[in-house]
């Protein structure tokens, strides 16, 4: 069972060819969505992407790769480093079901930075990105459901994905491969604990994950050698840090589908265990035009991914109220939105949001998991002073693979992401070349843009 070797050949092997144009279409979506992120991220949390800037900044480097929005040139781990990190700032890019990671928060940070670096070309940067994707998600996809219990995967899996993309674009050959995918799970972590309360540990995990990759192809590049078959070894990544890893099934047909066709995009700047209640209650609150004042209970069956995390109700960062189901909700019944503008420190104090919060009961339910895998469903109850009782369920919320985005909704979010924090003209000048990625021979235009 040699998994990690085949998952080496898969990489070096695989062609461009082999990526159709609607895999194509749906890579750049993703990427569009991921640098919405990030150019709002550099706006709404500001005070969080400085603290990476500036220490970048100290710590200088070869300009070769662009920090994004900032204005300057840096080596290309530690770019990956700063635009992993802030593109996951808001907690509003995409979600990989199967192994709940936000692989796109490392990936594209990883693909750009060593693009810029090496010159190469849209194609070359799409399969990589594509390769990537396949990579971490595969592993991902095996590891859980008991992975998740204590450590958050888009550190652990996004860092596999971050080597794969890196390796591929560097022309590793299989051994490389392998032994750079080895020391990037030798090096891997991240625990749950920036989930469950919200600090800054999880903003930084994507980033991280993105430059150990970069880094760690670069040095096999230079010679290193590394593990060799890691995930499958016994005291290796699969077996270390999951409890039943089906290890064989990682690299049962490569590809077909590709996993980046499993990926989910956020509607809401929010945790994605809380979109289903979130859609579910908007629904009834618009349908029976209810006023916050009438709400006396709020009772949410959730998936049981949502046991032990998104139930924080005292919330302390904005970032820790994006992570917070009672919140979110509340938002969503005082205000009748829920949007990246509502998540503020001055929300975090206000006595209709709090007391609202206090209202929300909320129960994890297995079989919602066992009956709906792909998704994070929810069932809601609001007991009204004037309605009754009134129920609603969501188990497919926008942006679902079975519920997705369509191309208009994924370029609103990106010009609404862009807004409050980019001239229209450059985002636009942004966009058109992203939509054009599997066409561009040159990407330099792209990165000075995206460098501001």
């Amino acid at each position: 069972m040699e998994v990690t070797k085949q998952l080496a050949q898969f990489v070096v092997n695989h062609s461009y060819s082999n990526i159709s144009a609607d895999i194509r279409e749906l890579a750049k979506l993703t990427i569009i969505d991921s640098l919405g992120c990030c150019i709002a991220g550099y706006i709404e949390a500001r005070e969080e992407c400085e603290w990476i800037v500036e220490l970048v900044k100290e710590l200088g480097g070869k300009p070769e790769s662009s920090v994004f929005m900032n204005g300057f040139m840096t080596s290309a781990p530690f770019a990956a480093l700063v635009n992993g990190t802030m593109i996951h700032s808001i907690d509003f890019d995409d979600t990989h079901m199967g192994s709940i990671s936000h692989f796109s928060a490392s990936l594209v940070p990883t693909v750009f930075c060593m693009a810029e670096k090496l010159q190469t070309d849209g194609p070359a940067l799409l399969e990589a990105f594509v390769v990537g994707f396949e990579v971490g998600a595969r592993v991902g996809r095996r590891m859980m459901p008991s992975h998740y219990r204590f450590w958050h995967p888009t550190s652990t899996f996004g860092s596999l994905a971050s080597a794969a993309a890196a390796s591929k674009l560097l022309g590793l050959d299989a051994l490389q491969t392998e032994y750079a995918l080895g020391l990037t799970a030798d090096q891997a972590g991240g625990l749950r604990y920036g989930i469950d309360k919200g600090d800054y540990s999880k903003s930084l995990h994507p980033g991280f994950a993105a430059m150990h990759g970069v880094m760690l192809a670069l040095l096999v590049l230079k010679g290193a050698n590394g593990p060799k078959g890691i995930l499958e070894y016994p005291t290796g990544f699969c077996h270390a840090l999951s409890e039943e890893p089906q290890i064989e099934k990682i690299v049962d047909g490569l590809g077909k589908p590709y996993e980046i066709t499993a990926n989910s995009l956020k509607a809401y700047p929010t945790i994605l265990i809380s979109h289903s209640s979130i859609q579910a209650i908007l629904a009834m609150v618009e349908e029976h035009d209810l006023e916050s004042s009438q709400i006396e209970k709020v009772r949410l069956t959730v998936s049981s991914t949502a046991k032990g995390q998104g139930q924080n109700y005292n919330p302390e960062t904005p970032l820790a109220a994006r992570l917070s189901i009672p919140f979110s909700v509340a938002l969503a019944l005082v205000d009748k939105e829920v949007s990246l503008k509502q998540f503020t420190r001055k929300r975090l104090h206000d006595p209709l949001i709090k007391d609202m919060m206090a209202r929300i009961e909320i129960e994890a339910d297995p079989s919602l998991n066992a009956e709906y895998p792909e998704t994070l469903a929810s069932i809601a109850v609001l007991e009204t002073k004037t309605k009754g009782t009134l129920k609603n369920q969501v188990i497919y919320p926008k942006g679902n693979m079975k519920n997705p985005m369509t191309k208009d909704d994924v370029l609103a979010k990106y010009r609404a992401l862009c807004s409050g924090a980019m001239d229209r003209n450059k985002s636009e000048q942004i966009l058109q070349r992203l939509l054009d990625l599997d066409q561009t021979d040159a990407l330099q235009e792209l990165f000075d843009l995206l460098r501001g």
